[in-house]
């Protein structure tokens, strides 16, 4: 069954690239009503105010996920907290914002969890559809690609590839995807940066809230911060953090095995849109053992886009 929040949850943190405090608190929602975010800082009307977190309202920008209604307004740096949602299971949900952007908090999603976790999920009355990858999707080339295959669950194999000692080559395989699973491998990674990229990212107007308390900071030698890295493999990890924050914009659950090398914000989204372009990529089913049947699919021939 679809699921929500027992009660409202808040918190209050720098944000990432402006750099201002902002306010959230995060609502229970009804059934079918997905995950909304709410400008309470705009004096327009009710309609005007609500941002639909989904595909349609992706708009490009960089180093986050930025979502943006057909009025003009938007929110950006979604994905951290839209993972944590994901994660747990969180089918609907309307967030109450008070700026442009969601605060970056530690960089990770494990506090967005302890929240969710405090106030509780509550089961709803109806159904949940799983979006299922019904034939093989190939985006990207030899530097950067995501590909998806059709399966019975939701798994991952990850690889990031950088030309820093530290990093190099990063792996990581989740068969399935579970709670748990998140909550203990995923939430608690945070993102990271590299010293020689600050000037210049300052200088395009990003970073303005970014410090050694919210993200990871590689230099040559390597990592600058006090605290030592929670996982070796937390690049990585981080890297699917996003993932997961930044498909659940398809507005349900999913059905498929995804291979990413070299990912990123801008690949996915663009993957998405190619994804839901053609309806013979994917189908909707009801999650249960009722659907089995509609679980056994042939893959087609696989396609493939360019970015």
């Amino acid at each position: 069954m679809q699921q929500t929040l027992k009660k409202s949850i808040s918190f209050t943190g720098v944000c990432l690239h402006s750099g201002i405090n902002t306010n959230v608190k995060v609502h229970p929602a009804p059934a079918d009503t997905g995950i909304k975010f709410k400008r309470i800082d705009l004096k327009t009307s009710s309609k005007e105010n609500i941002i639909d977190a989904t595909v349609n309202n992706i708009v490009k920008s960089q180093l986050c996920t930025t979502v943006q209604n057909k009025f003009g307004n938007k929110v950006s740096t979604i994905e951290h907290l839209m993972s944590a949602l994901h994660g747990l299971g969180i089918d609907n949900a309307l967030i109450d914002i008070d700026s442009d952007e969601v605060p970056i908090l530690d960089g990770s999603s494990k506090i967005f969890v302890n929240l969710i976790d405090e106030a509780g999920i509550k089961h709803l009355k109806s159904s949940r559809k799983i979006l299922k990858i019904i034939r093989p999707i190939i985006l990207g080339d030899k530097n950067a690609f995501i590909k998806a295959l059709p399966a019975q669950s939701f798994s991952i194999d990850y690889t990031i590839s950088y030309d820093h000692s530290l990093l190099n080559h990063q792996k990581l395989t989740l068969d399935s995807f579970e709670e748990s699973i998140y909550r203990d491998l995923i939430s608690n990674s945070r993102t990271f940066g590299f010293k020689e990229d600050v000037d210049m990212l300052l200088e395009k107007g990003l970073i303005k809230g970014g410090s050694l308390e919210n993200a990871i900071l590689i230099d040559e030698a390597g990592v600058m911060n006090d605290e030592e890295l929670r996982y070796p493999d937390e690049f990585v990890r981080h890297k699917i953090l996003d993932f997961i924050g930044d498909i659940f914009l398809l507005g349900k659950k999913v059905e498929g095995h995804f291979e990413i090398y070299c990912g990123g914000h801008n690949l996915t989204q663009e993957f998405l849109k190619t994804l839901l372009s053609d309806h013979s990529n994917w189908k909707l089913i009801n999650e249960g053992p009722s659907d089995i049947d509609q679980r056994l699919i042939k893959p087609h021939t696989e396609i493939s886009a360019a970015i």
